[in-house]
């Protein structure tokens, strides 16, 4: 299993004496390549460039290894920017369909405008879509819906949210 997190960058002070860097991460991508699945763990307003670097990642985590199922775990994750919808539906979208990824499951935020935006995206992008996508409240449940697309079901005790 692969890990890649992605953490806010350290603030200065007026001093320009550095802060250590805050613990939270905005992004956690984990992949399980036996069943050829990527989990994008989600958590907090992530800032733009966070975002969009974050899901770009993923599309080369996904082209190198193959992957063909995702879950996108926002359980802990804020609103998303409308720049960042729009640039979702019109830049990223079109790479991402290309890969071919069959199951497409979200672990429903708990913040009720990431909810809308999430929702709004995927309304705007479904009669486009390939994908099959589903929406869960809890991630093992997602987890296993993803897996069953492989053939075989995986350990859930790989993946944590942090």
């Amino acid at each position: 299993m692969r890990r890649k997190a992605y953490a806010p960058v350290a603030k200065q002070e007026q001093d320009r004496q550095p802060k250590p860097m805050e613990t939270e991460s905005y992004l956690q991508l984990d992949t399980d390549r036996l069943h050829l699945l990527l989990v994008l763990h989600w958590q907090g307003f992530v800032p733009s460039e966070v975002y969009r670097e974050g899901l770009q990642e993923a599309l080369q985590v996904t082209r190198k290894g193959g992957l063909q199922s995702w879950v996108m775990d926002m359980k802990h994750m804020k609103v998303i920017r409308q720049a960042d919808q729009e640039w979702t539906i019109a830049t990223w979208f079109p790479t991402f369909q290309l890969l071919g990824i069959r199951r497409l499951a979200f672990v429903v935020s708990d913040d009720i405008f990431n909810q809308m935006a999430v929702s709004s995206m995927v309304a705007t992008l479904r009669p486009k879509m390939r994908t099959e996508v589903e929406y869960f409240q809890e991630l093992n449940s997602a987890l296993r819906w993803a897996q069953e697309s492989s053939g075989t079901l995986s350990d859930f005790g790989r993946f944590s949210v942090k």
